[in-house]
């Protein structure tokens, strides 16, 4: 093995392109050791490879370059240690948060097949439904900061001129693995038990006050609540066309007058 190696010849080592070796020379991390008298070109001793490979290391353990520097400086097998077990406790939470993800992917996907199933070529019916759980989130202008928001299906709720929207978290359309349902019980609110009059809006959000007044007026005769409650099913997660967007629309039936 040679004993001085080029840029490219110490990225080829390790799998690295020239660019990246560039930049740890450039913020001090790992930089050649000589330098060509006459042409001024710099070369590492085969001995930094050891160096380098504690760099990739780390880095495969994702510890951010700053942290590295410091380590290199201060390594010793005690700081080492405290290093790996501090690592290995953010790779835990890392795992955690996606197998968090992973069910919600699975949830999202249970509970759109469930529900183009019962809503397909369906019309007005009434269905009755236990309580249900949700996680409140407020007005649309708190929507996209709430992590429930990407992690369960979406409700958005209409009484009257008010709007206002929840994650879908625990109910007979959802998977029962309640694991990561908030701990606290105040996190969570519930849509009654009760029979509801349900039916499907296809097309964009903005035709659903719209329906929901009509769906309103078809059904008159019937004593209904003022909040009707709404169910993503195939929302702009899953279709980019808002025309093909479905909607559940459900409105609890308080005194059936038939």
């Amino acid at each position: 093995m040679k004993n001085h190696l080029t840029v490219g010849e110490m990225g080829n080592l390790f799998g690295l392109n020239v660019q990246t070796l560039h930049y740890y020379d450039k913020i001090g991390l790992f930089q050649p050791r000589i330098r060509n008298q006459h042409n001024g070109r710099r070369y590492y001793q085969f001995d930094q490879v050891y160096q380098l490979a504690t760099i990739r290391y780390l880095r495969k353990l994702d510890c951010p370059l700053e942290e590295i520097k410091e380590f290199l400086d201060t390594r010793s097998p005690a700081v080492t240690k405290q290093l790996l077990q501090e690592r290995s406790a953010i790779l835990q939470a890392q795992w955690q948060e996606l197998m968090r993800i992973d069910q919600a992917i699975g949830r999202k996907i249970q509970f759109i097949e469930e529900k183009q199933a019962e809503l397909a070529g369906q019309e007005v019916r009434r269905v009755y439904y236990p309580r249900r759980l949700y996680i409140p989130i407020g007005s649309e202008e708190a929507l996209y900061m709430k992590d429930s928001f990407y992690f369960y299906p979406t409700i958005a709720f209409y009484e009257e001129d008010l709007k206002y929207f929840g994650a879908y978290a625990s109910g007979p359309d959802l998977s029962e693995d309640d694991q990561d349902l908030p701990q606290d019980p105040e996190a969570l609110q519930s849509i009654a038990e009760g029979v509801y009059l349900t039916c499907p809006h296809l097309g964009p959000y903005t035709t659903i006050p719209e329906h929901i007044a009509q769906l309103r007026a078809d059904y008159a005769h019937l004593k209904l609540s003022p909040l009707t409650v709404t169910f993503n099913i195939v929302d702009h997660f899953v279709d980019a066309c808002q025309d093909h967007y479905v909607t559940d629309l459900q409105i609890q039936i308080l005194e059936d007058t038939e």
